[in-house]
């Protein structure tokens, strides 16, 4: 099961979110300082593997996963905007809001809101086990 795949697609499927930051949706890669705009840049950063949960006669039913996706923007509302319809996208996926950082960099002017999301998703193969 590709779980940040469907993280990926649930975020780029989002009229909203495909609106403000289509192109700069991405996992693993962390934009320059100096190439972030007034666009936002979205940062789906996997913070641990998806994990083996819920056992019923000793087979595991459901992955545990945690995720923390970043905005990045030199505009404080876009920024924030951005980050609670993401909230409602993973709300609506299974994923619960946890903490994670709003920080703002004087020196570049980067408004950055990094919130984790904790989701656990019913393994794709159980109807074969």
């Amino acid at each position: 099961m590709d779980v940040l795949g469907m993280v990926y697609n649930e975020l780029i499927t989002d009229p909203y979110i495909k609106e403000k930051a289509s192109g700069r949706i991405k996992f693993y890669d962390f934009p320059e300082t100096s190439s972030v705009t007034m666009a936002p840049n979205i940062i789906i950063d996997p913070l641990d593997v998806p994990l083996p949960k819920d056992f019923a006669d000793d087979t595991w039913l459901t992955y545990d996963c945690l995720y923390q996706i970043e905005v990045w923007s030199k505009n404080r509302t876009n920024t924030r905007e951005l980050s609670e319809q993401i909230g409602k996208v993973m709300w609506n996926f299974g994923f619960h809001q946890g903490t994670g950082p709003d920080e703002w960099d004087e020196e570049t002017g980067i408004y950055r809101d990094a919130r984790r999301y904790r989701g656990k998703l019913y393994r794709d193969d159980l109807d074969t086990l």
